[in-house]
């Protein structure tokens, strides 16, 4: 057996990979003295047993090779779990990811400036707050590359914004999918109550459940509040309309608009990405 088919292993791991071109090179580097002394044993082994049965002396083949096989496995994990080891925190995270270290499925400088990292099915990044008092760690669900399609339209009253302290969101109570508009909702108020320092307030668009009958009835007309609508509705749009932030659409698509309003307000994005 010739010393290619000995590093098979080892080459697909590298060209699935699994490991890198440095991994690869080392343990490469390694690893040929093995295969030398492997094809060394095996000639010896062919020629003390060349009296033998043909089928004995293919065990003892197929035991050699098995065994060289899993040596290189272990190897690889190996290598791979000492040198491999992730980071902890999101502080590691953020660093590799200013060094170019991270793939673009686990990081990337967004405008070359905001560091985005993916832990736990979220995107975090960094934002000091206007007066730099402040450093907020912001986790979406979503990242910017994301969301580039995505369009705000309209206008936001920017002075009706910065001088309410609290906002409503507000929704169709007898809707379908009232699992992701609650899931919109959450996400918002979460970033207003904790960036934004606005206190949330439910409301419903209608009355027509018994719920609503002791809480706010709020719609985009009620130009005084600040409004968050998020609308079920087969079309998928985002504007925003003098005191109201709209989203409308189904299914994740709802958390989409949020997320977007969200890095449009952090002026992280534009209302539209050129």
């Amino acid at each position: 057996m010739d010393q290619r088919r000995r590093l098979e292993i080892l080459k697909g791991s590298f060209e699935s990979g699994t490991i890198g071109k440095e991994e690869y090179d080392k343990l490469k580097e390694k690893l040929e003295p093995q295969v030398k002394q492997f094809n060394e044993n095996l000639e010896e082994t062919k020629n003390a047993d060349e009296h033998e049965s043909p089928k004995k002396y293919s065990e003892k083949t197929l035991i050699i090779s098995i065994g060289v096989i899993i040596s290189l496995l272990a190897a690889i994990l190996a290598f791979s779990f000492i040198n491999k080891q992730q980071p902890k925190t999101l502080e590691e995270l953020h660093v590799l990811n200013l060094k170019g270290k991270l793939n673009p499925s686990q990081g990337y400088v967004y405008k070359g400036v905001y560091s985005f990292v993916s832990l736990d099915n979220q995107w975090y990044t960094q934002l000091t707050s206007p007066k730099g008092t402040k450093t907020y760690s912001l986790a979406l669900r979503y990242s910017p590359n994301d969301l580039k399609d995505i369009v705000i339209e309209g206008q936001l009253d920017s002075k009706l914004f910065d001088n309410k302290s609290e906002f409503y969101y507000t929704f169709n109570p007898i809707g379908k999918e009232l699992s992701f508009v609650t899931l919109a909702v959450a996400d918002f108020s979460t970033h207003m109550a904790r960036v934004f320092e606005k206190m949330p307030i439910a409301a419903c668009d209608r009355n027509e459940t018994e719920p609503c009958k002791t809480i706010p009835i709020v719609t985009c007309e009620d130009n005084d509040k600040l409004v968050l609508y998020v609308k079920e509705s087969p079309r998928f749009r985002v504007y925003y309309n003098d005191n109201c932030i709209v989203v409308e659409g189904n299914n994740f698509d709802l958390v989409k608009g949020v997320d977007r309003v969200l890095y449009n307000l952090y002026n992280i994005m534009e209302q539209e990405e050129v």
